[in-house]
C-alpha cells in the first residue's frame, strides 16, 4: 500500500511532476487485500481469516477510476488506510509494522 508520505508514495508525485507536460500519466494504484491465491498462501496468518476485496470488483473499481481520470486509485480499505495514517501516523506505523513477518536469519555458506 502506498500511504502519504511512504517512499512510494513520494516517488510517484515526484515521477508524475518530471514527466508533465511530455503526455505519460503516472496513476498510483493502491489495492487492498484482493482474494487471490497469493493472499490466501502468502498472507494467511496476517488475515486471521479476514477476506480480501473480490477481484473482479477490484478491477472493476481500478477501471472505472482510470477511465474517470483519477492519478490516485485507493479502492476498499486502502482509502481508510490513507486516512488512518494521516489523523494517526504513528499508530497506523505500529500496526502495519505487527503484520511484516520476520524472515529468520540465514547462515553464510
Amino acid at each position: 500500500m502506498c500511504s502519504p508520505g511512504s517512499p512510494r508514495s513520494s516517488y510517484t508525485q515526484s515521477l508524475r511532476a518530471q514527466l508533465r507536460g511530455t503526455g505519460v500519466t503516472v496513476i498510483e494504484l493502491a489495492p487492498p487485500g484482493v482474494e487471490t491465491p497469493l493472499l490466501r498462501g502468502e498472507f494467511a496468518e496476517e488475515m486471521k481469516g479476514q477476506k480480501g476485496m473480490d477481484v473482479v470488483r477490484f478491477g472493476r473499481k481500478a477501471l472505472a477510476a482510470i477511465e474517470a481520470g483519477h492519478l490516485e486509485i485507493r479502492p476498499g480499505l486502502s482509502n481508510v488506510l490513507k486516512i488512518m495514517s494521516r489523523v494517526a501516523p504513528q499508530f497506523m506505523f505500529d500496526q502495519l509494522a505487527k503484520t511484516v513477518r520476520r524472515q529468520p536469519a540465514r547462515a553464510n555458506p
